[in-house]
């Protein structure tokens, strides 16, 4: 009797993974239609946008929040797109970076932040940000798969992918937030009356002591330093573009032995690498930030020309 019971149980709940199965496709390809026709947003249409136009531009910002409200790429190329996300580190990055096509002629600038590569925490699970095109483009499945940053149910119920995107998705598919055709994907940021004195209250807490800031930051994360290899193994193999890491101004860097090991390392790779952390240690304009570490729009708008003076030679 209780075999007869089991069988029963084991056939009931083999009824219901097939069910739950073919709902979970059924609720992913609804999913899928709806978000590829997403092209505002960062839940999903910034990325969409750029892997809809990667392989057609010929200047690329890839980056964190300091890339994104930076870099002004118009001031680069009229055939450029800014991929800074806020929030991501260099495993989203070099994720993204991987999808390009290896012989298209591109100048490719990487922003890159000391603090992934002495984060003792990072472990690169913002790689997690691509999971809404897992089983969508073959390489950020094959890099999610290698990261085990998504759980076995994530794996097997793709659906489950969109879970946190699903509502700005959503949003903008009915109410897109800009006009994407005329979107760069640079985003300065502003500095209105009333945010100003607390943005100089802000700054001035900055001004923190060199010895308590450099503690625990010089020794190299593992997981940030593979990421980079895996995109030094890109550039190896992709010799018709040109690649320019650059790190953008903060306010006030009180630790330089970050920036001194950061640079040895991109040296000991064969990197072209550029740090302006401390292009406007000394001007101390604070009409130039919103932050400590992000510029204002008056600042970004400032260090674009700037650099793009700087990568004349490489255009």
């Amino acid at each position: 009797m209780n075999s007869e019971i089991t069988k029963k149980l084991l056939k009931l709940i083999g009824l219901i993974l097939i069910i739950s199965f073919g709902l979970d496709k059924l609720v992913f390809f609804s999913l899928n239609k709806i978000s590829d026709e997403v092209m505002t947003g960062q839940a999903i249409g910034k990325l969409n946008q750029f892997l809809s136009i990667k392989d057609s531009t010929d200047f690329i910002v890839f980056g964190n929040s300091r890339a994104n409200h930076h870099i002004d790429v118009d001031l680069f190329s009229k055939n450029g797109f800014n991929i800074g996300v806020d929030g991501v580190g260099i495993a989203y990055n070099s994720t993204l970076i991987n999808t390009l096509k290896n012989d298209k002629k591109q100048l490719i600038l990487i922003h890159i932040d000391t603090k992934n590569f002495f984060d003792p925490n990072y472990d690169g699970s913002d790689i997690r940000g691509l999971k809404t095109k897992y089983h969508r483009e073959k390489n950020i499945t094959n890099s999610l798969n290698k990261s085990k940053s998504l759980s076995v149910l994530q794996r097997f119920y793709y659906s489950m992918n969109y879970n946190g995107n699903s509502i700005g998705i959503l949003k903008n598919y009915f109410k897109p937030s800009y006009n994407y055709k005329t979107y760069s994907g640079y985003d300065p940021l502003t500095v209105s009356n009333s945010q100003q004195e607390m943005r100089d209250i802000i700054l001035a807490k900055a001004n923190t002591s060199i010895t308590e800031d450099c503690m625990g930051k010089t020794k190299m994360n593992t997981t940030a330093v593979n990421y980079l290899k895996s995109i030094k193994s890109f550039i190896d193999n992709s010799p018709n573009k040109k690649f320019i890491f650059v790190t953008t101004p903060i306010y006030n860097d009180t630790c330089n032995e970050d920036n001194k090991l950061l640079s040895t390392l991109m040296q000991d790779l064969g990197l072209k690498y550029l740090d302006f952390t401390n292009l406007y240690k000394d001007t101390k304009d604070n009409s130039y930030w919103k932050d400590a570490t992000h510029m204002s729009v008056i600042g970004a708008e400032k260090f674009s020309a700037y650099l793009s003076e700087k990568l004349k030679p490489f255009m």
